[in-house]
């Protein structure tokens, strides 16, 4: 009887498993208000830049936030559609990607709403997040790389 238990819950598991149930998990999207509170929280002073992109992007909220040593970049976009919001991720993960480099470590994990792309180039670290029709764009000097992991936590963007 506890081995036919047993069996049924391990069946189950791996059903779920190879139908992507258990690896597939949804994010939430986050706001402009969310991400200002954020960089707001750093003490940095958020830049509302969405008049410098044309409408053949398709942004339609461009935000940013930088330290005044540049050393960390944070990036906030909102855009008409999923699309042009996976198109942007595609272009800044082939950019990042194609880059020459004695040193360098990517990870890629996505899931039912979202794709997540970090990479370790050299002295640089990046971190890029798609998240329906928003995209998240955080890079600084690799000692800072906590800074921008920390914050894309607090936007769920990790």
């Amino acid at each position: 009887m506890r081995l036919n238990k047993i069996l049924i819950v391990l069946i189950t598991a791996v059903i779920l498993a190879t139908t992507g149930c258990l690896f597939k998990p949804e994010k939430k999207t986050a706001t402009e208000e969310d991400f200002t509170a954020a960089v707001e929280e750093m003490g940095l002073k958020v830049v509302n830049d969405t008049e410098t992109y044309s409408d053949s992007v398709g942004i339609t909220t461009s935000l940013y936030g930088i330290t005044d040593d540049r050393s960390e970049s944070y990036e906030f976009y909102v855009f008409r559609s999923t699309e042009d919001a996976g198109v942007q991720f595609d272009s800044l993960h082939i950019q990042i990607g194609d880059t020459d480099a004695k040193d360098k470590v990517e990870t890629n994990i996505s899931g039912t709403n979202y794709s997540l792309y970090k990479a370790e180039v050299d002295d640089l670290y990046y971190h890029v997040c798609w998240v329906e029709n928003t995209l998240f764009f955080g890079s600084s000097v690799k000692e800072k790389k906590s800074d921008i992991v920390e914050f894309a936590k607090k936007l769920r963007y990790d």
